[in-house]
């Protein structure tokens, strides 16, 4: 298979997993949406940005700004797909484990260098029952980074990222297809190995 063929059924993929678990899922409130970027971005970005902190500082602080935004069931199903049903209950447990320090990684990465300004979020837009945030972060170089946060409400747990796109770019789909490729060659705890290594 070819690469844009790939690329193609994984979209499709995402779209599937991305729409709601039930019919009749509440509805997303741009407002909540809003509320829980917002969230993120002063957690993240003060994680990122502050002087005060050492590494270990900030890398608890963003990885803690993580965990409360994102919905890590979204991700875990997406990321592993059919593959999960390889993992053992342990490295199920491990999976979980890790996602977070995972993810937040993966943030830090995308977003810890060049922060001179402080994401602005600019506005929602309603995506079946999610709402897409959208933001644009200042760059040194006078550009501005684009990045919009897809966010479900799931009742009692509030409003929770499910995606983050990066010039259109899907975090989830992304890593989908790097996590496939890493479990086709060296199996879940080739993949936990991974993990380990890029985690916080």
């Amino acid at each position: 298979m070819t690469r844009l063929a790939r690329l193609v059924l994984v979209l499709g993929l995402a779209a599937g997993a991305l729409l709601p678990a039930a019919a009749g899922a509440a509805e997303t409130e741009p407002a909540a949406a809003r509320a829980t970027a917002e969230a993120l971005v002063e957690g993240a970005h003060g994680a990122l940005a502050d002087p005060g902190l050492d590494e270990a500082a900030r890398n608890d602080r963003l990885r803690a700004a993580v965990s409360e935004a994102f919905a890590f069931d979204i991700w875990e199903r997406f990321l592993l797909g059919e593959r999960g049903d390889g993992f053992s209950d342990a490295q199920r447990t491990a999976f979980r484990a890790a996602l977070p320090g995972f993810l937040a990684h993966l943030y830090k990465s995308q977003f810890g260098k060049g922060l001179e300004a402080k994401p602005e979020i600019r506005d929602t837009r309603a995506v079946r029952s999610d709402v897409i945030v959208s933001a644009g972060i200042p760059r040194a170089n006078g550009k501005t980074l684009p990045v919009d946060w897809r966010i479900r409400e799931f009742a009692a747990r509030g409003a929770l990222v499910i995606d983050v796109m990066v010039g259109g770019v899907s975090f989830l789909v992304l890593k989908r297809e790097e996590f496939g490729a890493i479990l086709d060659e060296r199996g879940p705890e080739g993949l936990l190995a991974f993990m380990a290594e890029n985690s916080i």
